[in-house]
């Protein structure tokens, strides 16, 4: 009997192709819709997450409070941390508990080599700045404790600045004048393309940190400070301890009156998440839209077949098929169109999202779930709407039904 109605639902669409077409159609447009904004939001939440993650892992961040520690230094402005701040998370951090602890200043300048030249990012850091950066070196090296002691005037490039001064030719060994003074450069970073969507590693030159205080800066003075942790465990504790060195340090007994922020990559990452999540369902939610107008597309082309098959239910009804018969075949015509225009919506959607991929950079990411999501929604869009046709059919008079015209 599944077998027979089957078979009569096919013989239904074959001889009704365009309407059958038409009403699938608003099943396709649903499904494929639901699937590209799906995967573009799944896309955005992972592209986040990739880019925390080349932050570094399990990551603690100091930064001054805007507004706080105002002053110039060199025309530049004052940080509220300084090496001494450094030295102390050093010496008191629990070493067991981090992976590395690493001071990080900045400027912008003027870099030249003969008669080329370019305004780049200058970094002042420690070799410990490897430890938390997933950064490989193309050529040569890092600079090393004893050049770090030393305040030696060593330069490892981002490839960006690299190609802009030397184009072609290796830079290892050649000397380099950033702010007037002259560094040799001893290593070039593979390209690296965007640290977290913040800054660009390839448009970087980094120093020695003791080399850019006393050469470029001057001062003591830090943009930020890197807490890299063991383990994601520790870094609520870390925090806790980390603000209490750090109020001990510049003799701040309020919290609210802290001239520094330590920022927690989880607790970032967390709120990011959330906030992708949450755009990922509103969009879903507006693609579901036109499911719902496809379920109703559903349930009006059902009721027109049944009107239009009014006698054949009579006959079939005179024949000996119950009323079940008859709703289980017009249910089950109107399943297969939700299941056929579900599958096609499927493809299509995954088809888009590549092509939005391609086309216009953004990132997109199919996943299990929406995929499964859908097409089970499209099963019971035809469940839920063919149900009320599909019922009406079942309860006609045979009677009334075999004298309809």
């Amino acid at each position: 009997m599944f077998i027979e109605i089957i078979k009569m639902a096919l013989h239904s669409f074959s001889t009704n192709k365009l309407r059958t077409f038409l009403t699938t159609l608003g099943i396709i447009i649903g499904v494929a819709a639901v699937i590209t904004l799906m995967s573009l939001g799944e896309g955005t939440k992972a592209s986040i997450e990739r880019q925390f993650t080349s932050l570094g892992s399990n990551l603690l961040t100091v930064i001054p409070r805007f507004g706080r520690g105002v002053g110039l230094v060199r025309g530049a402005p004052r940080s509220s941390i300084t090496n001494d701040d450094y030295d102390t998370l050093l010496k008191e951090l629990d070493s067991n508990k981090i992976v590395a602890i690493v001071p990080y200043a900045q400027r912008n300048t003027q870099v030249k080599y003969k008669a080329e030249n370019t305004n780049t990012q200058i970094i002042g850091t420690t070799m410990d700045y490897l430890k938390i950066r997933e950064i490989n070196l193309k050529d040569g090296s890092f600079f090393t404790q004893e050049e770090y002691k030393g305040k030696k005037r060593v330069a490892v490039l981002g490839s960006a600045v690299a190609e802009s001064l030397f184009g072609n030719d290796n830079p290892i060994g050649q000397s380099i004048k950033i702010s007037g003074i002259t560094f040799q450069v001893i290593g070039v970073l593979e390209p690296q393309g965007q640290l977290g969507g913040f800054a660009n590693l390839d448009d970087m030159i980094f120093i020695p940190l003791t080399t850019f205080q006393r050469k470029i800066q001057g001062g003591r003075f830090l943009n930020s400070i890197y807490i890299s942790a063991k383990s994601p465990d520790v870094m609520s504790d870390l925090q806790i301890q980390i603000e209490e060195i750090l109020r001990r340090n510049h003799k701040i007994s309020n919290p609210e009156e802290d001239d520094f922020v330590v920022q927690n990559q989880l607790t970032i990452l967390s709120a990011l998440t959330s906030a992708s999540q949450t755009l990922t369902l509103f969009l879903a939610g507006i693609a579901a839209i036109s499911l719902l107008v496809g379920g109703i597309g559903i349930m009006n082309i059902m009721l027109v077949n049944v009107t239009e098959r009014i006698r054949e239910i009579g006959i079939r009804k005179a024949v000996g098929a119950k009323s079940w018969d008859i709703l289980l075949q017009f249910l089950m015509e109107a399943v297969i169109v939700s299941i056929a225009g579900g599958s096609f919506g499927i493809i299509l959607g995954i088809i888009l999202s590549e092509i939005i991929k391609y086309f216009s950079g953004l990132s997109t990411l199919i996943t299990f779930y929406p995929v499964v999501l859908a097409f089970l929604v499209s099963a019971m869009v035809g469940v839920f709407f063919g149900y009320y046709p599909a019922r009406r059919a079942s309860r006609l008079n045979p009677i009334e039904a075999l004298r309809y015209e």
